[in-house]
C-alpha cells in the first residue's frame, strides 16, 4: 500500500511490512507461474492441432482419382493450340491441325434509326410487343428507351431462372446515332434464336427479318454443271477424280480420288468433305449433281476451280452465295480440326471428349500447319503431393519430439518442451502414424505404403520416400497406387456401384441378395452378420445398420435373380482413413485436443480462484502488519510522553 508509519522507533515500518508481504506473495507467483504453463500447454495443443489438421489437409488433396489427373502437356505450337490433361485422360501423342476457330454471333440494330439514348423507342417508328430471346419473352413498352431494352435483356432469366445467354449493350456510334449490340455469350453456330412473339421490335430494330427469326444469313453452295452420280457410276477401277479449290477461309485444297473394285460415290463424297477439311457437306442432288455446301454461315470463299473425271473436266459454279444478313455484326460459327488427320467439329474452342480426358484449346485457324500436342502422367507433380503428405506428418512427428522432450538435469541450459512428459501428444502421433502402415490386403500388389516407396527411418521415427521408387510404382500399376488413397467399391455385378457413404462404413468383402420382392438387399458382412437395407428408392439401395451402416449403391430392382448373390468390396483408402481420424482428434467437443485443451482451461480457471484468495489472504496480513506496527508506534508514543512528563516533574 506504500503506506510509512516511521515514529517515535526510528523503524522503516513500511519497508518491513513490504518485505514481509513480498515473501508471503511469493505464492501467488507460483501459482501465476503455473497459470502461464497452462497457458502455454493450451497454445502448444493449438499448434499441435495446426500440425495435425495439415496431415488432414494433405490426405484430402489424394482422396479423388482426380487429384492424381495431373499431366505434363506440350505444344509446338501454343499459338494455335494447347492440350490440357484431367482424370480419364489418355497419354499419347497427337497431330493437330486447326481450320476454323468457333466464334460468337453478334447482332447489331441498323444504322441511324436511334439518334437518342434517353428517348423512346416508339418515337424512332419503333414498334412495341413481346419479343423471345431463346424462348424467354420480354416485353418493349412503347415507354422504354434503347438503355432501357438494354436493361431488359440482360436482367432476363429463362425458366430455370438462368441469365440468357446474349448479352446487351449500346455502342454510340455519334452524338445522334446508337446501336443496340446483341452478343451471343457462347461460341457455336446457330447463334441466339430471335422472334417478334408480338408487335415488330426487333424486325424495326433491324436485327431480324421476319417475325419468326430469320436473320437473313446464307451459305456458300457450289453445285456441278453435270451429272456426277452417273458419271461416277461409269468408271472403272483405276480411274482418277482430280478435284482443287479453296475452303471456307481460303485455304487451298486438292486431292485424288482413285476408283477402286469396291468405290461407291459416297466414299467420293467423304474424300471431298475432308479434303475441305471438314467445313463442308458434300452431296448428291436429286438430278445426280455434285452438291458442296458451307457448314459455316456467312461469307465464304469456298470454291472447286477444277474437277477432272478420268481426264475429262467439268465445271463446278457457285449456286448460292454466301451472305451475312443486314443485323448480322459476326456469324456464330463452330470450330472445325483434325486429330491425326480425323475431322472433327465443335461449338466450342475448348473441344473436349475429342481425345479421352483431353481438352484441346484452339486458339488460332492455320490450315497450313501441323501442331503436335503431347500429354503425359506428371509423375513429378504427383510424386510431390505424396511428398507432401509424408513431410506433413514429420512436420508432427518433429513438433512432437521436441515439445515433449524433458531438459538435462546436468546442463542449466537446456529447457524442456513445453509439454514434456505428455503422453497424449505421443499417443496422438502413434495412432497417425500407424494410419499411414495400414495394409490392403485385397490389393493385388501393392498392400501398403511401404511396397511403394514409404519407408520408416527407426532412428528418427520419421517417414522417407524414395521418389525413384514411387513415380515406377506409378508407371507400373498407376490404378493400383491411386488405390491405396482413394476409397473405393467394386462388384461382381456391373450393374451395382458404390454411391455414397461415411466414416461408419466398415472395409472388406459383402455378399448382397434381393429380398421382399426386390424391395430391400441382403447384406453379409465376413463375419456372417446379416443385415436388411432400407426401403429401395428407385435404384438406390440404403444401409444404416451393421457394418455397412451409411452405404449407399446404386443397385437396379431384378439385378439378382432369386437366390443368387453379388459380392460387393469396400476398401478405404488411405486418404479417408487419416482424415476420418483426424476429425475425431481435432472434433471441437469430443476430440482428444479440445478435451486436453479443456483440462488446462480448468487447471487455469482453478488457478485463478487459488490466486484470488492468496491476495485476499496477503492483503489481510499486509493489514494486520500495519494495525501492529502502528499500535507499536502508538505504545511508543505513549512512553515517550510519559517519560518526557516524568522527567519534567523531577525537575
Amino acid at each position: 500500500m506504500g503506506i510509512s508509519i516511521n515514529g517515535p522507533s526510528g523503524i522503516d515500518t513500511s519497508y518491513i511490512i513490504d518485505s514481509l508481504t513480498d515473501m508471503e506473495y511469493e505464492r501467488v507467483r507460483r501459482v501465476e507461474q503455473q497459470k502461464a504453463a497452462y497457458d502455454l500447454k493450451i497454445q502448444a495443443y493449438s499448434k499441435l492441432q495446426s500440425f495435425v489438421s495439415d496431415v488432414s489437409s494433405k490426405a484430402f488433396s489424394l482422396n479423388n482419382k482426380d487429384d492424381f489427373g495431373l499431366f505434363a502437356e506440350n505444344s509446338s505450337n501454343e499459338d494455335i493450340v494447347t492440350v490440357t490433361g484431367a482424370a480419364g485422360s489418355t497419354p499419347g501423342s497427337y497431330g493437330v491441325r486447326v481450320f476454323n476457330v468457333a466464334q460468337h454471333e453478334k447482332m447489331v440494330s441498323a444504322d441511324g434509326i436511334i439518334s437518342s439514348q434517353t428517348e423512346a423507342l416508339s418515337s424512332f417508328g419503333i414498334g412495341t410487343g413481346t419479343i423471345s430471346i431463346e424462348g424467354t419473352e420480354i416485353d418493349i413498352t412503347a415507354t422504354d428507351t434503347i438503355q432501357d431494352a438494354r436493361r431488359k435483356i440482360n436482367n432476363a432469366t429463362d425458366a430455370d431462372g438462368k441469365e440468357l445467354g446474349v448479352s446487351a449493350s449500346v455502342i454510340k456510334m455519334s452524338d445522334t446515332n446508337f446501336r443496340l449490340v446483341l452478343s451471343a455469350k457462347d461460341t457455336g453456330s446457330g447463334g441466339i434464336a430471335y422472334k417478334d412473339v408480338s408487335g415488330t421490335a426487333l424486325q424495326d430494330l433491324g436485327i431480324i427479318h421476319s417475325a419468326d427469326g430469320n436473320k437473313g444469313n446464307t451459305t456458300q453452295v457450289l453445285t456441278s454443271t453435270d451429272d456426277i452420280n452417273t458419271i461416277f457410276s461409269g468408271l472403272v477401277a483405276g480411274d482418277t477424280i482430280q478435284y482443287g479449290g479453296v475452303d471456307h477461309n481460303g485455304n487451298e485444297v486438292s486431292n485424288t480420288f482413285i476408283v477402286k473394285a469396291s468405290s461407291t460415290v459416297d466414299d467420293l463424297l467423304q474424300q471431298v468433305e475432308e479434303t475441305y477439311n471438314g467445313m463442308a457437306d458434300a452431296t448428291i442432288d436429286a438430278t445426280g449433281n455434285l452438291v458442296l455446301t458451307s457448314k459455316v454461315e456467312g461469307s465464304s470463299q469456298m470454291t472447286m476451280t477444277s474437277l477432272n473425271i478420268a481426264g475429262t473436266d467439268y465445271q463446278m459454279n457457285v449456286s448460292v452465295a454466301g451472305d451475312e444478313g443486314a443485323g448480322v455484326l459476326s456469324v456464330g460459327s463452330n470450330a472445325y480440326f483434325s486429330v491425326d488427320s480425323l475431322y472433327m467439329e465443335s461449338k466450342s474452342n475448348a473441344a473436349q471428349d475429342f481425345i479421352a480426358g483431353v481438352t484441346l484449346n484452339l486458339n488460332k485457324a492455320d490450315a497450313g500447319e501441323t501442331v503436335a500436342v503431347e500429354i503425359d502422367r506428371d509423375y513429378e507433380a504427383i510424386t510431390k503431393k505424396v511428398k507432401d503428405l509424408i513431410d506433413s506428418f514429420n512436420a508432427l512427428h518433429r513438433f512432437s519430439k521436441e515439445s515433449t522432450t524433458y531438459g538435462d538435469p546436468e546442463d542449466e541450459d537446456s529447457d524442456g518442451g513445453v509439454l514434456a512428459g505428455d503422453m497424449t501428444v505421443s499417443s496422438i502421433v502413434s495412432r497417425i502414424r500407424k494410419l499411414f502402415q495400414t495394409q490392403f490386403e485385397n490389393a493385388p500388389t501393392y498392400k501398403n505404403l511401404t511396397m511403394a516407396g514409404v519407408e520408416t527411418d527407426y532412428n528418427t521415427g520419421r517417414f522417407t520416400l524414395d521418389e525413384e521408387r514411387f513415380k515406377e510404382a506409378l508407371q507400373k500399376s498407376f490404378d493400383e497406387v491411386v488405390d491405396l488413397f482413394v476409397t473405393s467399391g467394386a462388384s461382381d455385378n456391373a450393374n451395382i456401384t458404390l454411391g455414397i457413404y461415411d466414416e461408419n462404413v466398415k472395409s472388406g468383402t459383402y455378399t448382397l441378395e434381393e429380398i421382399n420382392g426386390n424391395q430391400q438387399v441382403r447384406i453379409t458382412g465376413s463375419d456372417g452378420t446379416s443385415y436388411d437395407s432400407d426401403v429401395r428408392t428407385g435404384e438406390i439401395v440404403s444401409f444404416s445398420e451393421g457394418l455397412a451402416a451409411g452405404l449407399k449403391l446404386t443397385f437396379p430392382a431384378g439385378t439378382l435373380a432369386a437366390g443368387e448373390t453379388a459380392s460387393f468390396t469396400f476398401t478405404r483408402g488411405l486418404s479417408d482413413i487419416i482424415k476420418d481420424e483426424i476429425d475425431g482428434l481435432t472434433d471441437s467437443k469430443e476430440g482428444l485436443i479440445s478435451l486436453r485443451q479443456e483440462t488446462y482451461r480448468s487447471s487455469i480457471n482453478r488457478a485463478n480462484d487459488r490466486i484470488t484468495k492468496l491476495e485476499a489472504r496477503v492483503e489481510k496480513y499486509r493489514e494486520r502488519l500495519v494495525r501492529e506496527f502502528s499500535y507499536m508506534e502508538q505504545v511508543m508514543a505513549e512512553l515517550q510522553s510519559q517519560s518526557t512528563n516524568m522527567l519534567s516533574a523531577l525537575g
